[in-house]
């Protein structure tokens, strides 16, 4: 006899891999979009004759520090 029969094992198994799936997809959105918005930070930055700083703080989700000094 197993532990787990194949409905109950279905019935934990579909949530697990939804929520893995929502995290994953999450996170992969927010780190694009702040892959934009630096993008953007630093062209501007350079249209304007700055110097950039940049600071990543997790390259997994993208997460920075940013500044723009005047030369």
């Amino acid at each position: 006899m197993s532990i787990f029969k194949k409905k109950e094992l279905k019935v934990f198994l579909w949530p697990f891999i939804i929520t893995l799936f929502g995290v994953s997809f999450i996170t992969h959105i927010y780190s694009y979009f702040n892959t934009e918005e630096i993008n953007l930070l630093i062209t501007g930055c350079y249209e304007n004759g700055g110097e950039v700083i940049l600071e990543i703080h997790n390259n997994f989700t993208s997460s920075y520090s940013f500044e723009c000094r005047s030369k």
